[in-house]
């Protein structure tokens, strides 16, 4: 496979991933829910514009080059509750077995002469490290919008980025001081699910959730339950009492969020 075919296979796989990980996932009765219907579609016009957008970065010349990882800072914005990577992951073994076939997203650094910053492929760069080989990667000039936007793009298509970890993306960048239409734009979302997904972090305190973790078979039933219930004082006083149990912490995320949410 070509180079060329190669990065416009990027964005094609980024698709696919998204409509089989929305398509999973279903309501009572079977019914798939309009909130994942509703994003499934903005993102996957969102993937045809940046697959349109690749194609004319190719046409001006842009390729894949191979980077020393310890030259790359993560994204400004953190996405993730967990994202160590270890040895035994699926990932390092096949990038270590295979070589890695999907190079990284990364823009010159802002601030820092002579690196750069990550917009996706966080857990990738993560495993090359790890493998102590060069990272392959599209070097592109992106704002911050752009940036947090592809970076959302990629969460939105990843099947095991749970609801309150994109919940918590959405809080921080508005914290950022992003505006709604680029938070929009980087969750492929719109104004109705956002709202959720905001309420919901701005819902259950911080310390709480890290405990809790991401929790990745809850999705926003659940944790918009878990926030009206903490509303109450004493239920809050309970959960915070709750994580500091010592058999809270050996438990799953899932069986720690049942526990504070019974």
């Amino acid at each position: 496979m070509s180079r060329r075919d190669k990065l416009t296979g990027i964005f094609a796989d980024t698709s696919r991933e998204l409509a089989a990980a929305n398509f999973s996932g279903e309501g009572d009765g079977g019914r798939v829910l309009a909130g994942p219907v509703r994003t499934m579609g903005l993102a996957l016009d969102r993937m045809d514009q940046e697959a349109r957008e690749l194609q004319e970065a190719l046409k001006a010349g842009e390729k894949v080059v191979e980077l020393d990882p310890e030259l790359i800072d993560s994204s400004f914005v953190r996405d993730r509750l967990d994202g160590e990577v270890t040895a035994t992951d699926d990932l390092v073994r096949s990038i270590e077995e295979n070589g890695q076939e999907v190079p990284i997203l990364v823009r010159q650094h802002p601030d820092l002469e002579g690196r750069y910053q990550v917009a996706y492929g966080h857990r990738r760069l993560r495993a090359v490290r790890l493998l102590k080989r060069k990272v392959r990667a599209v070097v592109r000039q992106l704002t911050d919008n752009e940036l947090v936007v592809a970076q959302g793009i990629e969460n939105t298509a990843r099947k095991d980025l749970s609801y309150i970890e994109r919940a918590l993306f959405a809080a921080s960048l508005e914290n950022h001081d992003f505006s709604r239409d680029v938070i929009m734009q980087a969750l492929s979302t719109d104004k109705t699910e956002l709202s959720k997904l905001l309420s919901v972090a701005k819902g259950i305190p911080s310390g709480i959730v890290k405990a809790i973790g991401a929790a990745p078979s809850m999705g926003r039933r659940r944790w918009m339950e878990l926030a009206e219930k903490i509303a109450e004082p004493k239920v809050l006083e309970t959960a915070r009492n709750g994580i500091q149990k010592p058999e809270f912490g050996p438990l799953s995320s899932d069986e720690r969020f049942m526990l504070i949410l019974a």
